[in-house]
């Protein structure tokens, strides 16, 4: 696979995440050392691009990575827990839906959807489902390529 059929297919399963969660960022990062790198994103807002890095601190994203489970938040303003993206300071995020990307058996990031808007509703266990899907294809992806 070419390098642009591979950037394409990526683009194309965040943009797929971003119509069917109805959410304004999506993202597929590496990370590494307490690091958030973006490897990919598609976003309404056009504010980030690839190869950005961010302190991981406490977020989701980073509890993605380190418990390597999905997590799903409708709003993260009531949160029980202070936990934000990475991105959150310079744009405000209210709903978080991510899963993490394993390669060759071994943590490699995470792939995640947020919105400035908070959802009237939880996500789904089929929302859930379908992150942890698009997870697992950007996992196969990544690994045809590294």
């Amino acid at each position: 696979m070419s390098i642009t059929e591979f950037k394409d297919r990526v683009n194309s399963l965040l943009s797929k995440g971003i119509h069917e969660f109805s959410m304004s960022l999506g993202v597929l990062a590496q990370i590494e050392n307490n690091s958030y790198e973006i490897y990919a994103v598609q976003s309404n807002t056009g504010a980030y691009v690839p190869g950005e890095k961010y302190a991981l601190g406490e977020s989701y994203s980073g509890e993605v990575f380190d418990k390597q489970k999905s997590i799903a938040e409708a709003c993260i303003a009531n949160s029980p827990t202070p936990l934000h993206h990475p991105l959150y300071r310079s744009l405000p995020l209210e709903s978080y839906i991510g899963a993490p990307i394993v390669i060759n058996g071994k943590p490699w990031g995470c792939v995640d959807f947020s919105s400035m808007a908070q959802r009237e509703e939880p996500f789904s266990k089929q929302e859930i489902e379908m992150v942890e899907t698009l997870a697992s294809e950007l996992s196969q992806l990544i690994s045809e390529i590294e």
